[in-house]
């Protein structure tokens, strides 16, 4: 099966074409196009042509895309309405009522994506119980779709009380409003997100309404660029939530799509756990633009309700996974007195000093430039040429401003205090969650990742670290890795007693039934389809709930509960009441696998062709001479004690001193701290 993974970054994209049959991989990394991200898929595809590698016989494309993500923090949606009950249009903005920061004597509010202008209350209204008190107020519908229109508004989101029991007056609604406006995108929370909460519904459906149209145009721009190539099957779009589903659905739920860029390298990074054996993993991804962290736990990997974006929340069922402004493109200023790195990125364009495209302030690229830990004849293999000079005199002007006496203390200060924010992150989804990280491997992968592996180990005490075979696109590996899968949820909200099963039961089945139907819709047949069942419990009167599995039996899904509250929070009540909150179901059709060529065996000296160079960096305030070796040459076995560096097309590998890196027979570079 000949696959083909597009991983989208805010700097560059990534493409790899595995084709297990032939034994063959062939990537490459260019410059991402923000102005239009289609434009960068069709250059990488007919960089594929160029190489006479052929596309007409793809059996499956999947895409990772940050579109809608970039869209929400740069604020670049659509003009967006919002109708709901009268009386709560500000539910957007009221918000949760948390503080961010409690001491904080001048807290900042995160500004609602629809000003209050373009807010409207209807008349109408449910029950508790999706009883209808209040019929929905024609006359007030007409004057809204006038207003909407008058506005020029591109996109509706409609979030009623209660209607995700019952949607009849959101479907009402949008039928007036499509009959009205038939080219007006309108996102209904009866369909993007029924669940209780209305905050947390009314934020996800704002989301999607946002975006929607944008989406909606780039998946099609994107689908003419795979099709002009003669490839056959439509591509598959990575979710947040890490499968994968035809991009004609990915574009009617665009929300869904918000995290679909992040979610590739945690899928990679379990790839790697589940070929090496490693149960417990860390995942660093380090980009242009930024760095993502993600723990893999017991070979599981993490789902959580509880991301966000921009301080909105996002309370769909996501890979967790933190995000920071840190990447080889993070610009570095002297501030205040003190050194910042990130969040602000060179981006693609201009990039850092070094691409001499008008960068004019230092980046961390600039500061391993200056290390000379990357070769300047050999970045993404050449195809891009990065100009030292640049960077030296951007570096000059950083030093001055420190104080300092060279320019590789200023680089070398540059790059400390980078890795110490990736540090920060790492911890977040590791020792401030009660994990060990000296029980963990570190899996470093994406341009910048294994260049910083051996230091981010050192500041986590953690002893190993992998390195994928392709870590600078990795992500873009890990799409391929991924399953058809569809997440359905449900509301209930009653008492968790032998009374509830009946009715779980038949909601069961309502859910189970839909996701059967989205995966045929899929082209897979019934036989195929893995369903998944979970709920969400809570204790009475508690605020939030814990996802647990089904179980046939009520006893067994309280203990369930019980037993991850005292592992989340130190105790457990099972004599209090519980409560069922929401049941959830995902249709999951597995893809076929494939493996990885494995290398030829090799002795633990590494073949004398492997060894290009004997070069002078600075580490650790000295220089010091690091062997360069050329990952294409080394064989499975051959050892490598540092300070050296591996050099391969889409990475560079540092090898630091007290450290020896090992060739497996995958690829895989596994390195240890002695």
């Amino acid at each position: 099966m000949k696959c083909l993974g597009i991983d989208i970054g805010g700097t560059f994209t990534d493409f790899i074409i595995i084709d297990p049959e032939k034994g063959e991989v062939h990537l490459h990394k260019i410059s991402s196009t923000p102005e239009n991200q289609s434009i960068g898929t069709h250059l990488g595809l007919e960089l594929f042509k160029e190489k006479e590698v052929c596309l007409s016989d793809l059996d499956v494309v999947v895409h990772g895309t940050t579109v809608a993500t970039n869209a929400i923090l740069e604020k670049k949606g659509v003009k967006t309405a919002l109708i709901t009950t009268k009386g709560f249009t500000d539910i957007i903005e009221i918000g949760r009522q948390n503080r961010l920061n409690l001491y904080s004597f001048y807290p900042e509010r995160v500004e609602p994506l629809i000003p209050k202008d373009y807010r409207f209350g209807i008349r109408e209204r449910l029950n508790s119980e999706g009883k209808i008190i209040t019929p929905l107020k024609v006359d007030d519908l007409l004057s809204i779709i006038k207003k909407v229109q008058d506005l020029g508004i591109e996109s509706v989101a409609v979030s009623l009380l209660f209607s995700f029991f019952n949607p009849k007056h959101e479907i009402q609604i949008t039928q007036r409003i499509k009959n009205k406006l038939p080219d007006l995108h309108v996102s209904r929370s009866s369909w993007v997100f029924p669940v209780f909460r209305e905050y947390d519904r009314t934020s996800v459906t704002v989301l999607d309404a946002y975006i929607a149209p944008l989406m909606k145009n780039y998946f099609g721009s994107f689908l003419k660029v795979i099709q002009r190539q003669n490839i056959p099957n439509p591509p598959l779009v990575l979710l947040s939530s890490g499968g994968v589903t035809q991009i004609r659905n990915a574009s009617e739920k665009s929300v869904e799509t918000i995290l679909s860029g992040l979610a590739g390298g945690v899928l990679g990074g379990s790839y790697s756990s589940q070929l090496l054996h490693l149960d417990n993993i860390l995942t660093v991804d380090i980009g242009g633009t930024s760095t993502d962290v993600a723990s893999i736990v017991n070979g599981k990997i993490e789902i959580t309700t509880e991301n966000e974006i921009s301080g909105y929340p996002i309370s769909l069922p996501a890979i967790a996974v933190k995000t920071i402004g840190a990447g080889g493109g993070s610009i570095a200023r002297f501030k205040y007195g003190i050194l910042h790195v990130g969040p602000e990125s060179a981006g693609a364009d201009p990039g850092p000093a070094c691409y001499d495209k008008g960068g004019l302030k230092p980046t961390v690229t600039d500061a391993n430039l200056v290390r000379r830990l990357l070769n300047p004849d050999y970045f993404c293999d050449g195809r891009i040429k990065i100009h030292p000079k640049k960077s030296e005199e951007v570096l000059a002007k950083l030093t001055k401003e420190l104080s300092l006496h060279s320019i590789e203390e200023a680089a070398e200060g540059v790059i400390e205090v980078f890795e110490n924010n990736v540090a920060l992150a790492l911890r977040k989804v590791s020792t401030e969650k009660g994990l060990d990280s000296r029980n963990f491997t570190l899996c470093c992968f994406g341009g910048g990742g294994p260049l910083h592996a051996c230091s981010l180990a050192r500041r986590l005490s953690m002893s190993q670290v992998i390195i994928p075979p392709y870590p600078g696109v990795w992500s873009a590996f890990g799409l391929l890795n991924a399953n058809i899968k569809h997440d359905l949820t449900k509301s209930i909200i009653k008492p968790l007693t032998k009374s509830i099963k009946p009715h779980l039961e038949s909601s069961f089945t309502e859910l189970i039934q839909k996701g059967i139907e989205l995966c045929v819709d899929d082209g897979f047949q019934e036989k195929d389809i893995l369903i998944v069942k979970d709920v969400d419990i809570r204790l009475v009167g508690q605020s939030y709930e814990i996802t647990v599995p089904y179980s046939e039996k009520v006893q067994d899904m309280q203990e369930s509960f019980d037993i991850t509250h005292e592992q989340a929070y130190g105790y457990s009540t099972p004599e209090a009441p519980h409560e069922l909150i929401n049941i959830r179901v995902s249709a999951i059709v597995k893809l076929p696998k494939f493996t990885l060529a494995k290398l030829p065996l090799g002795k633990k000296f590494p073949p004398s062709e492997s060894i290009v160079d004997v070069r002078k960096v600075y580490l650790d305030g000295e220089w010091q001479e690091a062997k360069v070796y050329q990952k294409e040459f080394l064989l499975s076995g051959n050892k490598i004690d540092g300070p050296s560096i591996i050099e391969q097309a889409d990475s560079t590998v540092l090898v630091e001193e007290g450290w020896i890196a090992e060739i497996l027979q995958d690829g895989h570079i596994l390195m240890k701290k002695f």
